[in-house]
């Protein structure tokens, strides 16, 4: 069996300012075992899932709609603390 890296292209996303500057952001992602990636991704979203039902959020969610944070298996204070 051979397995092959799965990637993403980068995509861009540019916008400019009121005052004419120029921004872009870009995101880009890849892969080196996809299905440790996808399990991963599963146990955050079931992470998120019991912390929004704890705190009373019922009901169908979209991954927008859930919180970046609530994602980590991270305390609210260490991710402050840590990440900005």
């Amino acid at each position: 069996v051979t397995l092959r890296r799965a990637s993403l292209p980068a995509q861009i996303r540019s916008a400019s300012t009121a005052d004419g500057h120029d921004h872009t952001m870009q995101f880009s992602l890849e892969l080196g075992h996809n299905p440790s990636f996808t399990a991963g991704v599963v146990v955050a979203y079931a992470r998120a899932a019991h912390r929004m039902n704890q705190g009373g959020d019922f009901g169908a969610k979209t991954p927008f709609d859930v919180a970046p944070g609530l994602l980590s298996p991270r305390s609210p204070e260490d991710l402050r603390r840590d990440l900005l």
